[in-house]
């Protein structure tokens, strides 16, 4: 199970993205996340990422837009619903998605949890 930036754990510098510019003004090192208004923008910004192979993170709020994305090279799909990850991590068996399902928590105690549902990994950040 992968856990990212956690207090005890390497720490993530997060850029949440919604444009091409913002992204030209990121390190290598930081950990791309798209936040687009609409799911054109970030299908839209998701190619741009996947043609310059730049390592991106979006969040996600359905299935259709996580298999969009799976085909656009996305490395995490991050959810903030419980249910919508569980459904995603049968998905991503099924069809074995290249990308690991996170789900965004703050509280450590979850983690047990969500490590018995299967999920690929948690993200400690709140968006």
């Amino acid at each position: 199970m992968l856990i990212l930036n956690h207090p005890y754990i390497e720490s993530l510098k997060i850029a949440r993205v919604r444009s091409k510019e913002e992204i030209a003004n990121t390190l290598p090192s930081d950990f791309l996340v798209l936040t687009c208004d609409s799911l054109i923008q970030t299908l839209a910004l998701a190619r741009y990422c996947s043609s310059n192979t730049i390592t991106y993170a979006s969040l996600v709020t359905s299935i259709k837009e996580s298999l969009l994305l799976v085909n656009l090279n996305v490395q995490f799909l991050l959810c903030t619903d419980i249910n919508l990850a569980k459904s995603l991590q049968k998905l991503a068996e099924t069809y074995l998605f290249d990308a690991k399902i996170l789900l965004c928590i703050q509280k450590e105690e979850e983690i047990e949890k969500i490590a018995e549902y299967g999920i690929d990994g948690v993200l400690f950040a709140s968006f």
